[in-house]
């Protein structure tokens, strides 16, 4: 007998035209993201002379704002209905997001210092605190609308959708240091080093052009579902039920810890630094990414791989092991890049699902609150996750402040070209290796906890919908 043919439910199928489409703007942050979390701290330091610890301590003090924009945000979210939907307004932040990366390189070396610290503060608050703030909260929403609510959708969406973000990543992390590389060779500079403030501004004005241009497509072509608002209780989300979110889901805190510890490990913004003073070429740190490209088809087989092993967080334990052992290759390693570029992969392996599935971490936290009464709170319920977001970039470069201000580092202006002490180097290495695999082993335990609540909600919707069958069947 022959073998039935399995029939796709149309409803499950996701075009490349809309997948584009839709990761089109994630394309532009990560940009964002790439130049101002990676670039801030050496552009400061090296170009308009302002010390390591002091650009850490602005952006910590950033998060002080943070913390009430993320709140207010996630309220403001979960009130809103207009036409063009929940979260989809706040798409256009990403407006607001470009250009203030591009302002950021507009300071220049000879104001003073007092003008400097004002700058990189306010334009770092606009950017993240206030723009990207509410462009994460309404992300969850959007997502969750513009695909109908659709787990299959969703994880075809993070999967596939986090191959075509790394992949515009990847081109952003070849070129801004290359482009970096050839002003500061045509101002006369070694391939050691970086150009002047006012070659930054320019370079950054260009790709940040683009960046613009880009980010809007996601709300020009992707609009939400309306029969899911219409399937929600119309009642407003008040700040009692956020803090009772905060108090009876302790997931929103596990998720919350996960994302800090992993952008503490990708935005120390150490790299610069390691390739001008323990690899001696700047333009070197491009063939990173390069690297990274090996890794775009292993994450088509994430969605097998976690069917496999039957839980998201289990596939983040496994990739967590497979990261720390990779960033004490790249420790050990020192200057030998075959050995850094090997390592450098296998770490970056380990931060791929929290990257690329976070909205199914909210998805579930959202389940989980409607499991035990709860609202589900889109919005809300990534309150915590967004602020330790931005929370943990700043972490990570105050981590790297810090350290490499108590290690001797030499902070500089314009073109000088310096010798840092034997102390500075080796910090650089202990940020750029030793650290991440600490935030791993966190997450790692993290992962473990909230695997957990991951089994319960699974089984809380199977247990759901074959409720709902019955009924059906009893009502037939």
């Amino acid at each position: 007998m022959a073998k039935e043919k399995k029939v796709k439910d149309p409803k499950n199928k996701l075009g490349i035209g809309r997948l584009l489409a839709f990761k089109s703007s994630d394309i532009s942050a990560a940009w964002v993201n790439l130049i101002m979390l990676n670039y801030l701290t050496i552009f400061a330091s090296d170009a308009l002379g302002v010390k390591p610890a002091v650009v850490g301590t602005l952006l910590m003090v950033s998060k002080i704002v943070d913390a009430f924009t993320d709140v207010i945000a996630g309220f403001v979210i979960d009130n809103t209905n207009t036409k063009l939907g929940k979260g989809r307004p706040y798409e256009l932040c990403i407006i607001g997001m470009v250009i203030t990366s591009v302002f950021m390189f507009f300071a220049k070396p000879e104001w003073s210092q007092f003008a400097k610290y004002a700058w990189i503060f306010s334009m770092y608050t606009l950017c993240f605190s206030v723009f990207a703030t509410f462009r994460t909260t309404g992300m969850n929403p959007y997502t969750i609308r513009a695909f109908s609510n659709n787990p299959i959708l969703l994880r075809k969406v993070s999967s596939y959708g986090g191959m075509v973000t790394m992949a515009g990543s990847i081109v952003m992390s070849v070129l801004f240091p290359r482009l970096l590389a050839k002003a500061a060779i045509a101002e006369g500079l070694t391939k050691a080093d970086y150009p002047s403030a006012s070659a930054w501004f320019r370079i950054t004005a260009m790709v940040m052009s683009a960046a613009l241009i880009i980010g809007l497509f996601r709300f020009i072509f992707i609009k939400e579902d309306p029969s899911i608002a219409m399937e929600e209780k119309k009642e407003k989300t008040n700040f009692s039920e956020v803090l009772n979110l905060f108090k009876n889901n302790k997931y929103t805190w596990i998720f919350a810890i996960m994302m800090m510890c992993y952008n503490i490990m990708t935005n120390l913004a150490i790299g610069p630094y390691y390739f001008r003073y323990v690899v001696g070429d700047v333009n070197k740190q491009g063939l990173l990414s390069v690297v990274g490209i090996i890794l775009l088809p292993l994450m088509l087989s994430f969605p097998k791989i976690m069917e496999k092993l039957g839980s998201m967080c289990r596939m983040i334990e496994i990739f967590a092991v497979i990261g720390i052992v990779g960033y004490l290759i790249v420790f050990f390693s020192g200057s030998f890049l075959p050995g850094v570029y090997g390592g450098y992969v296998l770490g970056t392996l380990a931060t791929l699902p929290l990257a690329y599935y976070g909205i199914l971490f909210i998805m579930n936290i959202c389940n989980y609150n409607e499991m035990i009464g709860l609202p589900r709170m889109d919005g809300s319920s990534g309150i915590l996750s967004g602020f330790a977001t931005k929370f943990g970039a700043a972490i990570g470069s105050f981590i790297t402040g810090i350290l490499l201000s108590l290690s001797g580092y030499i902070a500089t202006t314009g073109n000088e070209v310096v010798t840092q002490p034997g102390s500075a180097v080796f910090m650089i290495r202990i940020i750029f290796a030793i650290v991440p695999a600490l935030m791993l082993v966190v997450i790692f335990l993290c992962a473990k906890k909230f695997g957990v609540m991951e089994v319960q909600v699974s089984e809380w919707e199977a247990e759901k919908k074959a409720k709902k069958e019955a009924e059906a069947a009893a009502a037939a």
